[in-house]
């Protein structure tokens, strides 16, 4: 470790996060420490003179990880916060920012992929299929974005958004409730109006129609994934396409095993948007302390082809397999099925570079 006497900063920062020592090492002319943890596993030990936490979305930030700690300022690559304690860091005026819309393309990008790939597992043809969004945020109004240029049926469900005005053509979660596919794409919010915790469960399931599909791609516990499992064994004809599940990394192995597409919360995975994370959280903190940005994100990008779409919708998934094979995850994560639970952390860590595939939406 150098000397810290001429150190500005001592940073933690979670392993899988890209281009930290490019754009953290110096800070105001002056050079920064920076120590690279499990996000799973970073504890009160490791802060103890840290003043920059860098965090993804599988580390808990609360009391029990910062009290006594130097923590100055926390940044999450993510847009939720459900695993920050924001009361906590306003009471000890720790500053924190995190990364809204930085991963949306690369997760709009995944369930466009997986309703094409349904759509030929199944033999369905998607000019006849219309698709429930819920949740017309960042990822949400991207999909139905690519949905439009497709020309693929879609409706809206968003409350909150309704509440603050928003002029879109909103349904109503029951309508949603009876359309061919369901994307979740929420906050995970445990309690009030808009609770979103268990949003699909039982009574949505039962009531969504035979041979359907149903993609989460949000937080695992949107989905109740008891239920989940539940109407499977009791023999409804409905597929699932899961990314994110309860209990991560303890997920639910039967519920695995009864997926169409089983991912490990890797649907914004895609090299930009873990950039785009990465220095969402650099501007930041560069605001924090007045400093100007020294690097563009332009200059950070990859520059990567981008898929052409010929017209149809006849063989989509196989014009998309070659920008981003879908099947591939899936098997990754099958072959690990016995640990998957030991293995889901792994699973992130080592994931191959995935670039962007459509022009910006």
């Amino acid at each position: 470790m150098p000397n810290e006497s001429i150190l500005m900063w001592n940073i933690v920062a979670d392993e899988n996060m890209p281009l930290v020592e490019e754009l953290f090492f110096e800070i105001d002319g002056k050079a920064s420490y920076i120590k690279r943890l499990a996000g799973r596993g970073i504890n009160s030990d490791d802060l103890k003179n840290t003043d920059i936490l860098l965090v993804r979305s599988v580390t808990q930030v609360n009391q029990e990880l910062l009290e006594g700690s130097a923590v100055r300022f926390v940044g999450s690559a993510t847009i939720g916060t459900d695993h920050i304690d924001l009361d906590y860091l306003s009471q000890h005026n720790i500053q924190f920012a995190n990364a809204p819309g930085c991963n949306a393309q690369g997760v709009a990008e995944y369930v466009l992929a997986s309703i094409a790939y349904w759509a030929q597992s199944r033999d369905i043809d998607l000019t006849t299929v219309e698709v429930g969004i819920i949740g017309a945020g960042n990822v949400g109004s991207r999909v139905a974005n690519a949905l439009d240029v497709l020309g693929i049926q879609y409706v809206l469900n968003d409350p909150p958004l309704a509440d603050d005005g928003d002029d879109k053509d909103f349904v109503s979660l029951e309508a949603i409730q009876k359309c061919d596919v369901v994307t979740c794409h929420v906050p995970l919010v445990k309690d009030g109006r808009h609770a979103t915790y268990h949003l699909v469960d039982d009574a949505f399931l039962e009531g969504m129609p035979e041979n359907s599909l149903l993609i989460n791609s949000s937080r695992g516990a949107v989905v109740d994934n008891s239920s989940a499992l539940g109407i499977k064994q009791a023999g409804k004809a409905i597929d699932y396409i899961l990314d994110v599940w309860e209990g991560e990394p303890n997920i639910n192995v039967e519920l695995m095993e009864q997926t169409l597409i089983a991912t490990p919360h890797i649907a914004g995975y895609s090299q930009e948007g873990k950039i785009r994370g990465t220095y969402q959280l650099y501007q930041a903190l560069n605001q924090w302390q007045s400093l100007a940005d020294s690097v563009s994100l332009q200059e950070l990008l990859p520059k990567a082809p981008k898929w052409q779409w010929g017209g149809s919708l006849d063989g989509l998934y196989q014009s998309l397999k070659p920008y981003y094979d879908l099947e591939a995850d899936d098997k990754r994560m099958r072959q690990v099925k016995g640990e998957v639970r030991q293995k889901f952390d792994h699973l992130r860590k080592t994931y191959p570079q995935r670039l962007e595939f459509l022009d910006t939406l």
